[in-house]
């Protein structure tokens, strides 16, 4: 531009660049599709070739869509938000937390959910709510019975682990106990139903309301019946007294009396006084049955135990707190008894407690793997491998995971693991 006098070139110049600027405003027709936008909210449709004189301006309509439309938005967060919110849950008086052991001393423990699902934890039974989520939680039961009453939802997805076995429940009432040392599971279902899956069950076994289901892992069998559980002789140790140990008196002086043979076998039953560890084990009063263990000398009995005897030891010191004593017991079975169905079971329990207790996640996979080398075809084979899929997964071998993923898809379609293992699948 040529300047000659009387030249405003600052003014002109912002004049120009206004028009540049309306001029593309014009060609984006903003306006237009703003007003059209808002017409088509209020039901109607858009006008070509209305003219504009200024800023379009929202019909009398209009603040009414908007009004619906931030309606429908509230709605839906009212729905949307507390699903995306975790379960919480006390146990007794206390705010419960995810994956800390929960154990019922002398009287029933109860665990209330913020959903209105409740758990009653009997005299000496041991669990642990192993995760929770907006639609439900895993619960571990380890030892003992529990009473459950689940509230029922459309989405609720509630997964009771129970030793070998995954008991899927969505809305019931049902009291489930599980012996380690027998190995017997029993569930009486009340309302609703439920499907178990584990060793001799298969995968997904339906359970009515009114049904109980008892499995004998040691029996190889089990037995789904109308009713009641079927009576098993003697109350069972739970409820039965145990006396206290009665003193010792003092040794006599003079020379004992010759034993007969009759005298023989009252004197072995009463070299030890009172319960002995077995009884208080099979009464699920571990602490005391430690305390027993060790009296009687527990390095001894780790070294003349017979396989079960170190298995039911390990057992009582892992649910007393004791895992360095569980770990000499599992390891005694494994060096005494190596190649029996215990000394795999040994493996298996040494492999758990490096899982649950330490994280130790290589320790555990290995253990798995022991087990599963020397009973593929075992009773704890399928939680086994699908422990193993954890390990691999926790420590970020994704590949190793996968590959364990598959098998265990190959072996148990319908398992506890499964929808895991699908899903590790499904991210390749």
């Amino acid at each position: 531009m040529r300047l000659v006098k009387g030249d405003r070139p600052s003014l002109d110049r912002l004049r120009e660049l206004g028009r540049a600027q309306d001029e593309a405003l014009a060609a984006q027709d903003l306006e237009g599709a703003r007003e059209r936008f808002l017409e088509r909210a209020a039901g109607g449709a858009a006008r070509p070739g209305a003219a504009r004189l200024g800023p379009a301006r929202p019909r009398w309509i209009a603040p009414a869509a908007f009004v619906a439309l931030a309606g429908a938005c509230a709605v839906l967060l009212l729905v949307l938000l507390p699903s995306s919110r975790s379960l919480s849950f006390s146990v007794g008086s206390a705010q419960g937390q995810v994956g800390t052991w929960i154990a019922a001393a002398d009287a029933p423990l109860p665990i209330r959910f913020s959903d209105g699902t409740s758990l009653a934890l009997d005299a000496n039974a041991r669990a642990r709510v192993v995760a929770a989520d907006a639609r439900g939680a895993r619960v571990l039961l380890e030892a003992g019975r529990l009473t459950a009453t689940v509230t029922h939802t459309a989405t609720s997805t509630w997964n009771f682990d129970v030793g070998p076995f995954d008991v899927l429940v969505t809305g019931t009432r049902f009291e489930l106990s599980w012996s380690p040392v027998d190995e017997e599971l029993t569930l009486v279902l009340r309302e609703g139903s439920v499907a178990v899956s584990g060793p001799l069950v298969g995968g997904r076994r339906a359970v009515a309301a009114g049904e109980t289901l008892e499995v004998f892992c040691k029996e190889q069998r089990f037995e789904l019946t109308r009713g009641e559980p079927r009576a098993k002789g003697p109350p069972p140790p739970s409820s039965t007294p145990i006396a206290p140990a009665a003193p010792i008196a003092p040794a006599a002086s003079g020379p004992a009396p010759a034993a007969t043979g009759d005298t023989v076998a009252k004197t072995a039953g009463a070299s030890t006084r009172g319960p002995s560890w077995r009884d208080l084990v099979d009464a699920n009063r571990y602490d005391e049955a430690m305390t027993a263990a060790e009296a009687e000398g527990f390095d001894r009995l780790a070294a003349r135990a017979s396989a079960a005897d170190l298995l039911m030891l390990a057992d009582a010191a892992r649910f007393s707190g004791k895992p360095e004593r569980a770990a000499a017991a599992l390891t005694a079975a494994r060096s005494r008894f190596a190649g029996s169905g215990e000394a795999a079971k040994a493996a298996f329990h040494l492999g758990r407690m490096a899982f649950d207790q330490r994280r130790s996640y290589a320790e555990a996979e290995r253990w798995f793997g022991v087990y599963l080398g020397e009973q593929p075809g075992g009773s704890l084979a399928q939680e086994a491998l699908g422990r193993i899929i954890e390990c691999r997964a926790l420590m970020g071998s994704d590949s190793g995971a996968r590959e364990a993923a598959r098998r265990y898809l190959e072996r148990y379609p319908a398992g506890p693991h499964a929808d895991h293992a699908k899903s590790l699948l499904e991210e390749e």
